[in-house]
């Protein structure tokens, strides 16, 4: 039972090999959850969690490295590193290519793993090693790197290339410890980010005779093509292709090339990727792999770093038997189609089969290609650092072999690298001298250095004598119970990227699409059916609005399906402004801050407005702009002080350069308008009219914030407007009227579909003239 408890033998399992053994085993499983309870604290004593984690470090040989930080009048640990023997000797023999990557739920601490991960001659990944961080900031990035590059024997020797995600700070990081390899982006998480994007900015309009779909494959085929383009020339003619297809979506575009192509090309495009040595390593693939790997024998993620540590240690041992048996099998097995070609003959048992495969794949290429470099591209020679079509022909013609040369040696070491024994240390390693001078500063020291020097001494002689304590946990809040209390998961499944759940969302829409809606037959009173001159075809109800989106109500029935929000503010009195604040400014409390905004409006263009209202109306709004006399901070304001439209919607609109629309139902609210500025020529790029529009809901004495969807339609223009405004102003209602004159035919509809209404519910006892 101990045995298997050490192998993480979960205890049903355990429970069941005992019961097979001996059928009438009386152990229950309460007793195998109190020996496994029991072993954790014989194994680990009175030794803290960090005590006993430095023991099993040093007990396994393994290479570790930690830094604390205080609190609390304590030290505790903020970073650790660590790195199995055998993981520096398979990094020191091939450091060509590193992958890195960070996973999460390992630990009940919440510290992100990060994993550093090579691979073989074999094609083997294999990691180099592990750091639990407290942050994914630069500077924790920098220090793990930096511990990573310890591990090299040969200073000289640094990885060429380095494929990381699109972590800013984990790239900056690379950068400054790794000046001279190449850093490259994960292509695979650069095309699911511009697929995501894509599906949530590229929509087929209504009335356009193209399938989604289909749109959205010529984009991911244009973008591919981009990423794969072998040249720089053929990269400048894809990304003009690609241009030309997304011109209709301009947001989407600046996208890609904000944050793929104007940033990262060097580091994802072919052209530029192929100039270096990856050898086959685009994505980080290779370290989601480790991730999996590593979950399934961590099996609860709110263990302590001790139970952490014994996963990954199990996991690395498991991968080096791998590792060694793909060692032998290249060693000892050649496969037949290599035995009667003379091209492989100095290869065989030199090279690992991995290396055999890829060169029989170029040697293919040599009826294409030949002996032309231009077509071969020599591609495989530069990123694999093996013989290229172009080179492999000219063996064939003069009937030579491929010589071990000119394979690069990442391909023909098929062993772990030689460690010195215990009993050979190198000269380089001996610390005499300095064991002499820490003896003679001990003499001439005084007590508290010398126990400093001790302690020091003690650390590095019994590491499981630390008095580090593990890394600091959230604290919990006092106060009453929560109602809605999270139930802890001790999962270790990774959390879903963005780019699944935009996936998703977009299956289920399409499934809910693609089922027809059966109307089930009424079983209330039928009304008299109207006459078939009274029923406009183009009529169509509007679907309903989603439940969740408060004050929906409050709203022309026919705008429902245009408003994607309706956000709420404190209702004071100060609503109207609040609400402006909220959509410049993004904080609703700067309300105060729009009030001498539009107060300075007034104060500098006071003729302009004196003409647009008259005298009284400019001094009334001009009043309500002034903050009341001694106000307090709670205090409601007058009615004299309330946001008023449209005179207010003017100022709004022409300081800040926005079309301010009011939006209601109610007739006491006031009309549906929209107040465009009274001077100021409107933006050049029509692609993006959508974010100067400022919404106003309208309810009884409040005022709301909605936001409306792109392309929705608004009201007509307020009318004291167009005898005001300024010739360069007069051009922003135009950019508008497909949209006011839509608005117009909708709540034209709207009516006619409320005067059927009526006329439904008329009776053959009051007849209705038509």
């Amino acid at each position: 039972m101990e045995e298997m408890s050490r192998n993480l033998v979960p205890p049903k399992n355990i429970m069941s090999t005992l019961k097979d053994r001996d059928p009438n085993n009386k152990t229950t499983a309460k007793q195998l959850y109190n020996l496994s309870h029991r072993l954790k604290l014989k194994m680990r004593a009175s030794m803290t969690e960090m005590q006993h984690l430095s023991k099993r470090l040093v007990e396994t040989g393994y290479f570790f490295k930690h830094r604390t930080v205080v609190a609390d009048g304590s030290e505790h640990v903020q970073d650790i590193f660590f790195a199995h023997p055998k993981s520096i000797s398979l990094f020191n023999s091939f450091p060509t290519v590193l992958l890195m990557d960070s996973t999460y739920k390992t630990n009940k601490y919440k510290m992100p793993l990060f994993e550093i991960v090579g691979f073989t001659s074999t094609g083997r990944s294999f990691n180099v090693g592990f750091a639990w961080l407290t942050n994914e900031r630069e500077d924790n990035f920098t220090w793990a790197l930096e511990q990573c590059v310890s591990l090299l024997r040969n200073e000289d020797v640094r990885p060429k290339v380095i494929v990381t995600d699109r972590d800013l700070a984990l790239m900056n990081a690379v950068s400054e410890v790794f000046p001279t390899s190449a850093a490259m982006v994960c292509r695979f998480h650069v095309k699911k980010n511009v697929s995501s994007k894509m599906k949530e900015i590229v929509k087929i309009k209504n009335g356009e005779n193209e399938k989604q779909t289909d749109v959205w494959d010529q984009i991911t085929d244009a973008f591919n093509d981009v990423l794969e383009s072998p040249t720089e020339k053929e990269y400048a003619d894809n990304v003009m292709v690609f241009r030309e297809l997304c011109a209709r979506w301009p947001k989407f575009l600046r996208y890609v090339e904000e944050t793929v192509l104007d940033t990262d090309k060097e580091r994802v495009v072919n052209a530029w990727v192929d100039q270096h040595m990856h050898m086959g390593n685009h994505t980080t693939n290779r370290a989601e792999s480790c991730h999996g790997v590593l979950k399934g024998y961590l099996k609860d993620g709110n263990g302590d770093l001790v139970k952490g540590w014994e996963a990954i240690n199990k996991m690395l041992i498991s991968q080096f038997t791998e590792v060694q048996g793909e060692f032998g099998r290249s060693m000892s097995v050649v496969e037949h189609r290599y035995d009667d070609d003379p091209l492989y003959a100095f290869l065989f048992y030199k090279i690992s089969r991995k290396a055999m495969d890829h060169i029989y794949d170029e040697a293919n290429r040599v009826e294409e290609c030949g002996m032309d470099s231009k077509k071969c591209g020599c591609v495989m020679r530069r990123t694999y650092g093996l013989p290229c079509a172009c080179l492999i022909a000219k063996k064939i013609k003069n009937n030579k072999p491929i010589r071990l040369d000119e394979i690069h040696p990442q391909w023909k070491k098929l062993c772990f690298e030689d460690e010195p024994a215990p009993g050979d240390v190198a000269d380089d390693y001996d610390c005499l001298a300095e064991w002499k001078a820490i003896q003679e500063r001990l003499k001439t020291a005084d007590v508290s250095v010398k126990n400093d020097i001790r302690n020091q001494l003690r650390l590095i002689a019994y590491p499981e004598t630390t008095s580090v304590k593990p890394p600091l946990q959230k604290a919990k809040t006092k106060g009453a119970r929560k109602k809605k209390s999270v139930r802890v998961t001790r999962s270790t499944s990774r959390d879903k990227s963005r780019w699944e759940h935009v996936d998703d969302h977009i299956a289920a829409t399409q499934a809910s699409q693609s089922k027809p809606t059966k109307s089930k037959p009424s079983t209330s009173q039928t009304v008299p059916e109207v006459p078939k001159e009274l029923v406009i075809s183009t009529l169509t109800p509007a679907p309903p609005a989603p439940p969740e989106i408060p004050f929906i109500n409050h709203m022309p029935k026919f705008m429902h399906p245009f408003i994607e929000d309706i956000i709420d503010v404190e209702g004071d009195g100060y609503c109207g402004y609040r609400v402006v604040a909220l959509h410049q400014k993004g904080n609703q409390q700067d309300y105060e801050l729009i009030r001498l905004n539009m107060e300075r409006e007034l104060r500098l263009h006071k003729e302009s407005y004196v003409e647009l209202f008259d005298t009284e109306r400019y001094k009334y709004v001009t009043d309500a702009l002034f903050p009341p006399p001694r106000r307090s901070k709670h205090a409601f304001a007058t009615k004299d002080k309330w946001f008023t439209f449209p005179d207010m919607g003017y100022v709004v609109a022409t300081h800040f350069q926005r079309v301010v629309v009011q939006l209601s139902n109610m007739e006491r609210c006031g009309a549906s308008r929209t107040c465009f500025p009274l001077c100021g020529k409107p933006p050049s790029d029509t692609s993006d009219l959508d974010s100067k529009i400022i919404c106003i809901g309208a309810l009884a004495d409040h005022f709301v914030l909605v936001r409306l969807k792109v392309g929705c339609p608004i009201p007509p223009t307020a009318h004291q407007w167009k005898n005001s405004c300024s010739e360069e102003a007069a051009e922003w209602e135009p950019m508008f009227l497909d949209r006011m004159q839509k608005f117009g035919e909708l709540l034209t509809l709207e009516r006619a579909g409320d005067d059927l209404v009526t006329i439904g519910k008329g009776s053959k006892d009051d007849p209705l003239e038509l």
